[in-house]
């Protein structure tokens, strides 16, 4: 068990990700929401197993160990909630014209194949509910854009690199 000062009220009963909703959607591609496994998180893996087509609940557990690969939380909220972003099928069948000795599957071939930023640009959002012991419900809503450049760089040069402060404010409902 986890050892902590834990009550009813600051510990997980249930939490699910809900409404999720493509407020502006990629002209370009296929966008997707999945799980991610922690443990895989800076990969570019991601199993269809756990695409996300209109909500996830997760588990919660006080285990000393638990299996990342499944949507699980501990119940003292000590991992976070890890999703990743796919827009597949941007581009099918289509032929270099231009000799690349060496072929990434980055930003730089996007560029290659002459996607524009704006074809593929996408806000997402959704809901968070939290459920606690108490069985006191809050909610937060979720607003992303997917990042697609910065001041001085953009997904062109192969990475992006974003440091963004968030402060998301769960309401009692």
């Amino acid at each position: 068990m986890l050892i902590g000062n834990f009550t009813a009220e600051n510990t997980l009963k249930k939490v699910t990700i809900s409404d999720i909703n493509y407020t502006l959607s990629p002209s370009m591609g296929t966008p997707n929401l999945y799980f991610k496994n922690i443990n895989n998180f800076a990969t570019s893996n991601f199993d269809e197993n756990n695409k996300i087509e209109n909500s996830l609940e997760f588990e919660t557990s006080s285990e000393d160990e638990i299996d990342y690969s499944t949507p699980i939380l501990y119940n003292n909220c000590a991992n976070p909630i890890t999703l990743c972003y796919v827009n597949s099928n941007i581009k099918e069948n289509y032929t270099l014209t231009d000799t690349i000795s060496n072929l990434s599957y980055d930003g730089s071939l996007l560029k290659a194949c002459n996607v524009t930023l704006n074809s593929i640009s996408c806000k997402l959002s959704f809901v968070i509910t939290i459920t606690n012991n108490l069985d006191k419900t809050y909610t937060c809503p979720v607003t992303l854009t997917m990042p697609l450049s910065t001041e001085s760089s953009t997904i062109y040069d192969g990475s992006l690199t974003l440091n963004d402060v968030t402060n998301y404010n769960f309401i009692k409902t």
